[in-house]
């Protein structure tokens, strides 16, 4: 069996630029615990204006960070709406009693708790 050098060659160039890091580090206060069992921490900012999530980056992706924006104008009732800065049609929906509901290009794609940290 014959294995080709460039098959080799690019498998090792590959292999050494792929980052193993688990992303960026925050000073989360907060979680949120969805419906499929992960459990995302984040960072709430001291006037609730924007969530900061850790996104591990990878080959095609190297922010690192994922962050959401109250929509001040959006209030309904008891519930806060935000938008993603990086996906804008990806909106969540936040209310007083830890409901949380992520919504993706118009459709709900995941249902969770939040949980603000005390220290």
């Amino acid at each position: 069996m014959k294995i080709k050098p460039s098959l080799i060659l690019g498998t090792v160039l590959l292999a050494g630029c792929a980052n193993t890091s688990s992303g960026p580090g925050i000073h989360a206060n907060g979680a949120i615990k969805w419906a499929n069992g992960v459990t995302e921490e984040m960072h709430i900012s001291a006037s609730g204006s924007s969530l900061t999530f850790a996104a591990p980056p990878s080959l095609f992706r190297s922010e690192g960070i994922a962050i959401f924006s109250r929509i001040d104008s959006a209030r309904n009732g008891n519930c806060e709406h935000y938008y993603s800065e990086q996906a804008m049609k990806t909106r969540m929906q936040i209310c007083d009693n830890g409901e949380v509901v992520l919504i993706v290009e118009g459709k709900v794609a995941n249902v969770g708790a939040m949980a603000r940290y005390t220290y």
